[in-house]
């Protein structure tokens, strides 16, 4: 059974149809990139996965759950825990810069651990449970010597790399990148690479928005072009980065081969 359905997603925005009827599946431990120019709808895409846009039509499946879909009366049926589902990073860390790290990670399990009906008579362990987690994510993510800093005193590849811990921290099903090094200078962008693709060792499942050729060829699964809302191509890293049927896929990689992105 596929971790991820997605069936004739559409969104708009006014008189702006940005999403056309998007339509994928994944499975348990696959990692797709999802590639095309700007405009094109993957970032908004990205955002319905993860409910923080609601799409107009169409469903999202997890683990077999409908999670996402328009019932009779034309409203949106949107889960209120859409953090265990998905996680997503984004491209401008959005860290609080007034929380250390360890306060990042901890701050939204925290609130959510208040709700257990055994919170008040197991505060201090369930506290303790979820910095331990914290101090495991920031180990994965080659952090553990940073838990006391902030954000300010971070490079652009530590605060990426702890805004992911941070994804981390909910433990997602799927786990969703949008660009994640396109705010960081070039050297600090393997740092931020080298986590993704330890995260794919580790059998996550992942959706990765990237302008990174190399890095989508090597890390994926599948690869999917979007563009003016619709999946104009979608196979395996070689079909479509190497050997690409669509001539929209081939004049786009020879842009960003020419351009050097």
């Amino acid at each position: 059974m596929a971790v991820l359905e997605v069936k004739n997603l559409k969104k708009s925005f006014g008189a702006n149809t940005v999403l056309k009827g998007i339509s994928f599946s994944l499975e348990r431990g696959e990692v797709l990139s999802i590639i095309g120019s700007s405009g094109g709808g993957k970032t908004t895409l990205l955002r319905c996965l993860n409910f923080l846009e609601i799409a107009d039509e169409g469903e999202i499946i997890v683990d077999g759950e409908s999670v996402f879909h328009i019932d009779a009366d034309g409203k949106a049926c949107v889960p209120q825990n859409s953090g265990e589902y998905m996680g997503l990073v984004f491209q401008q860390f959005n860290l609080f810069p007034q929380y250390s790290v360890m306060d990042n990670l901890t701050l939204a399990p925290k609130l959510a651990a208040k709700k257990r009906p055994n919170y008040k008579q197991e505060k201090k362990e369930i506290i303790s449970q979820i910095e331990e987690q914290a101090r495991e994510m920031l180990k994965i993510t080659g952090l553990s010597d940073k838990e006391s800093s902030y954000p300010c005193q971070l490079s652009g590849g530590q605060q990426q790399r702890v805004a992911i811990a941070r994804a981390l921290m909910m433990s997602p099903e799927i786990l969703c990148f949008d660009e994640p090094t396109s705010a960081l200078d070039p050297e600090l962008t393997g740092e931020v690479l080298k986590v993704i693709k330890s995260l794919k060792d580790s059998d996550r499942t992942m959706i990765i928005v990237t302008h990174e050729m190399d890095f989508a060829r090597s890390v994926s699964d599948k690869v999917m072009f979007v563009s003016d809302g619709v999946i104009e191509e979608m196979g395996t890293p070689d079909e479509l980065l190497v050997n690409p049927k669509s001539e929209k896929i081939k004049s786009f990689l020879s842009l960003i081969k020419k351009d050097g992105i």
